[in-house]
C-alpha cells in the first residue's frame, strides 16, 4: 500500500487572557495556531493488528519507533514514524528460555535502551530488540527492603510506569481481592531493592464512587475509572479520568504535591447518574452508556520542544434525538501545571494513543482497517 498524504488543513487563532478563577485556572497570555494533516502507514503486505486502537503499542524515547503487539498471537509490530511504514515484525515466544508466558499481556513500555518491558498479571518481562527475554520480574517479599506488603490485605499491581533506564518502577498497591479501592502507589528501586510507599489523598477512595459492577449466576464483570500515570524528566505524574486534578511526585521527593484545576469550558469532575452494580449485560451496557455521558479527562501529554503539557477532555456537548454530541477541550499547561490556555477543539479525532514528534501531536485513527495518525502541527506564542 502506497503511503497516502491527505491534507485538510485548519488554522486557528486563540488567546487566553487574564481569568479571576484562581492561580489553577487558565490565566496566561497564549496565543495558539496550528495545521491538520492526515498520513497513512504503509504496511505493506502486512495487515495490522487494529482490534484495540493501539492500545497495546509502546514508543521509544526518541519517538521514532512505536511497538504495536497482538497480545493473543504475540507478533510485535515495528512501525517505523519516520518513514510511515512498518519496519519488522518479531514474532514472541510464549514459552522457553524467551517464553513471555502464557497469560494475558495488559500493557507494554520502551525503554531509553530499546529494551521492552510487557506487563502481565504475574509478572513484568523485558525482551530485547530482537525478541530475546533478558529479564522477569515476579514480586518475593524476602528479597525487598522498606514498605511490606500485607499478603492478606494487599496486592502488588504488576502495572504501572518505569523511569526510561527500567531502574525505578511506580506501581499500584490494590486490596487483596480487589473489592476495595487501591491503597496507594509504590516506588520500587531495583537497584537498592526498596520499595516506598505514597499515598494519593483519598484519591482512589472517590474514584471508588464511579466502579460499575455487573453480577450474575455466570459471570462478574467491573469497570472503573482510568488512572493516568506518566514519568516525565524523573517526575511521576498520576492523573485520572474523573476529576479535574492531577499528583505529581517530584523526583527525590517523598511526598505528593496536589494540582487542582478549574475550567472554564467544561465540568470539573464526574458526578455518578448510573447504578453502582446491575445483574445483567444490558443493564451493564445501559450504565455504561450512561456514566459515558460525563466529563473524562485525558492523559496529561509532554510537548518537549515547548516545554509544556498538554490534555484532552471530553464532555457532554448536546443530545441529538438519542444520540450523544460530545465536545473536546484542550487545555495547556507549562511545566509546573500551571493553566496557561484552554480551547475547544474541532475536527480533530482524539485516540487513545497521542504522542509529540518532531514537535507534532500524533493521534492514532483507524481508516478503514488501517493505520492513520492525525497530525496537528502547533505554533504557540507566549
Amino acid at each position: 500500500m502506497k503511503k497516502l498524504l491527505l491534507l485538510p488543513v485548519l488554522a486557528l487563532l486563540f488567546s487566553c487572557g487574564e481569568n479571576e478563577g484562581g492561580e489553577e485556572s487558565a490565566s496566561r497570555e497564549l496565543e495558539l495556531t496550528y495545521e491538520i494533516d492526515t498520513v497513512m502507514v504503509d504496511a505493506g503486505d502486512h495487515f495490522f493488528f487494529l482490534n484495540y486502537g493501539l492500545g497495546m503499542s509502546g514508543l521509544s524515547t526518541d519517538a521514532k519507533l512505536l511497538y504495536n503487539l497482538n497480545p493473543q498471537t504475540l507478533l510485535l509490530e515495528v512501525i517505523d514514524l519516520d518513514a510511515l511504514a512498518l519496519k519488522e515484525t518479531i514474532q514472541l515466544e510464549r514459552e522457553g528460555p524467551n517464553g513471555v508466558g502464557g497469560g494475558f499481556i495488559s500493557g507494554m513500555q520502551v525503554l531509553a535502551n530499546g529494551n521492552l518491558k510487557f506487563f502481565d498479571f504475574n509478572s513484568i518481562m523485558e525482551v530485547n530488540p530482537a525478541g530475546e527475554l533478558v529479564d522477569k520480574f515476579e514480586y518475593v517479599p524476602s528479597e525487598w527492603e522498606g514498605y511490606q506488603f500485607n499478603e492478606e490485605e494487599e496486592q502488588f499491581r504488576y502495572s504501572g510506569v518505569f523511569t526510561p533506564d527500567g531502574r525505578i518502577l511506580y506501581a499500584t498497591i490494590a486490596a487483596g481481592d480487589y473489592t476495595e479501592p487501591a491503597k496507594g502507589m509504590a516506588k520500587l528501586n531495583f537497584d537498592t531493592k526498596q520499595i516506598e510507599f505514597f499515598e494519593i489523598g483519598d484519591m482512589f477512595d472517590r474514584l471508588d464512587q464511579f466502579a460499575i459492577t455487573m453480577r450474575s449466576d455466570n459471570m462478574s464483570m467491573s469497570a472503573g475509572e482510568s488512572i493516568n500515570l506518566n514519568e516525565v524528566k524523573g517526575d511521576l505524574l498520576i492523573g485520572n479520568s474523573a476529576f479535574n486534578e492531577l499528583f505529581v511526585l517530584k523526583s527525590g521527593a517523598d511526598s505528593l504535591i496536589h494540582h487542582t484545576f478549574t475550567s472554564s469550558l467544561t465540568r470539573n469532575e464526574k458526578t455518578m447518574e448510573a447504578p453502582n452494580t446491575v445483574e445483567s449485560q444490558e443493564d451493564f451496557r445501559a450504565a455504561m452508556k450512561k456514566r459515558g455521558e460525563q466529563v473524562s479527562f485525558g492523559k496529561m501529554i509532554y510537548h518537549p520542544e515547548e516545554d509544556l503539557f498538554w490534555r484532552f477532555t471530553s464532555d457532554k456537548d448536546r443530545m441529538i434525538a438519542d444520540s450523544l454530541v460530545k465536545k473536546q477541550v484542550l487545555t495547556i499547561f507549562d511545566s509546573e501545571f500551571t493553566m496557561l490556555h484552554e480551547e475547544k477543539i474541532e475536527n480533530y479525532g482524539i485516540s487513545g494513543r497521542q504522542f509529540f514528534k518532531d514537535g507534532m501531536l500524533y493521534s492514532f485513527l483507524n481508516m478503514d482497517d488501517e493505520m492513520a495518525f492525525v497530525r496537528l502541527k502547533p505554533q504557540i506564542e507566549r
